[in-house]
């Protein structure tokens, strides 16, 4: 029967429903095969974790990618506004040495984190617990360690449990440990030194984008345009080359067998190629020389083809692609503000930001920082650092944190002031929502500028900055002035 429907379907040229299902040359051999989420990254992960770190190395835009992604993610880091005066002060002490490594404080973590994600395609972050006679603020630190310490080739099952690229679940497929390399395995230690070791999995912070349901380990940001970065620097080398080879023309004589140039003393500014008295064979080219040919000899040159005037748009229509991969916009990538306007950036840039703000919430808040400040409160109460009698019982609500990123930068600061001024004015924007914009909580800001205003009317200081005092023309101030003046007279007659 099923022959019989193919061969019906062949004689009235029935095609497939979708041009892209189709097996026909066009798409012959384009990803025809079928993969889960996990396939793939098990048999890849290695290989591309190596090429990114060499690309970020050694290719200036693969740096750039990352560094752009990094600074915009979290700059001078996300912070938490607890709430609580007494919790927030004991943070305050604890970021700075909360580095189990004794390098970065809390927000310098954040963006060696983000940098491992992007490198690498996920972050690990391990809890250390300490001595309360260690003298932290919080007995508990954190490492963070590249991605390579977590096997992606190490699967198994046993004993009812799964091991997968180096996770172990349990029979209702929760994370129940990481298996870590105790070193790092590309270091140079002997292997009876380096042996994996079964990490809680609640010790374990980890970080990485998943794309796809199921997925288990991250992939590099740079994975789609790897290929890309490696043939814009062959692409470089080789016009580099033909340059330099080009250079190496300069003259070439012709001459008789039996007769010899007359001594005319040097040539200034370059350099003569003369044969040896026994007829040695010219196998160099010398930059700016001037060659002598016998006359049964000749030089032939390849020419291969050449990209000429077309290269400054290739180099430019790749970088585009390349920023496009990596996530991040052309200009952030490159520096090259040719063409810009106001308008053209700023689309560009409101466009990466959603993007932006959204790995801020759902990558670097709801994975990393999260977790990590639910582990240091319960650790901060039960080694007594913190006293929180109903900690327990209302811990959801000690744990609703707001996490603050740093505010945005703009190219005409001024326009978007005064719009966000025009909202907040109108009710179409709360002043919770302007203040967070530019990286502080209102309760924070608002004890900010109460601080302000007490100091200055302790100096008796009348700024034209201050709106209880002034108006935005500074009119009030002015009748203020004349009534100080008026007073003074009078005081004086």
């Amino acid at each position: 029967m099923l022959k019989t429907i193919k061969r019906m379907a062949s004689m009235l040229g029935v095609k497939a429903q979708y041009d892209g299902a189709s097996t026909k040359r066009r798409m012959a051999g384009k990803g025809n095969t079928i993969t889960g989420p996990n396939g793939p990254i098990e048999r890849s992960l290695p290989m591309l974790q190596a090429r990114s770190h060499n690309a970020i190395r050694n290719n200036a835009y693969a740096r750039k990618a990352k560094e752009a992604y990094v600074a915009n993610l979290v700059g001078t880091g996300i912070k938490p506004q607890w709430g609580n005066d007494e919790i927030q002060q004991l943070w305050d002490r604890w970021v700075n040495e909360c580095d189990a490594d004794g390098v970065d404080n809390f927000y310098g973590l954040q963006a060696l984190a983000a940098g491992a994600q992007f490198e690498a395609g996920e972050a690990l972050g391990r809890v250390r617990y300490r001595r309360v006679s260690d003298g932290l603020a919080v007995p508990m630190q954190l490492q963070v360690i590249e991605a390579e310490h977590l096997d992606p080739a190490y699967s198994r099952a046993f004993d009812g449990r799964l091991i997968r690229m180096g996770i172990e679940f349990d029979g209702i497929g929760q994370r129940r440990a990481y298996h870590l390399w105790r070193h790092h395995p590309h270091e140079k230690l002997t292997s009876e030194m380096n042996t994996r070791v079964a990490v809680p999995a609640s010790n374990i912070i980890h970080m990485y984008r998943r794309t796809r349901s199921g997925q288990l380990r991250g992939v590099p940001e740079l994975t789609s345009v790897i290929v890309r970065l490696y043939e814009i620097d062959e692409m470089q080398d080789a016009t580099l080359a033909r340059q330099k080879l080009a250079n190496l023309f300069g003259a070439f004589v012709k001459r008789k067998t039996d007769h010899e140039p007359e001594d005319d003393g040097p040539f200034f500014g370059t350099q003569v190629s003369m044969p040896g008295e026994g007829g040695e064979e010219m196998d160099e080219l010398t930059p700016g020389g001037i060659h002598y040919l016998e006359d049964d000899e000749d030089v032939t040159f390849s020419d291969p083809p050449d990209i000429g005037a077309n290269y400054n748009e290739w180099l430019r229509t790749e970088l585009l692609a390349v920023a496009a991969g990596a996530g991040i916009t052309y200009e952030q990538l490159t520096g090259d503000l040719k063409g810009v306007n106001y308008s053209s950036i700023r689309a560009g840039l409101l466009e990466f930001r959603r993007r932006a703000e959204a790995l801020q919430a759902h990558l670097l808040v709801h994975q990393w920082c999260r977790r990590i400040a639910a582990q240091w409160l319960d650790v901060a109460v039960t080694s007594g650092a913190l006293s929180i009698p109903d900690y327990w019982q209302r811990r959801a609500s000690y744990l609703a944190i707001d996490w603050i990123a740093p505010k945005w930068a703009w190219v005409d600061p001024l326009k978007e002031v005064t719009a966000d001024l025009m909202e907040v004015r109108a009710g179409f924007k709360p002043r919770s929502e302007a203040a967070g914009e530019r990286g502080w909580s209102l309760d924070q800001l608002d004890a900010e500028i109460q601080k302000g205003n007490t100091s200055a009317d302790k100096h008796k200081l009348v700024l034209d900055s201050d709106p209880r005092i002034t108006a935005k023309n500074g009119s009030l101030q002015a009748a203020l002035e004349a009534l100080v003046a008026a007073t003074e007279e009078e005081e004086n007659s």
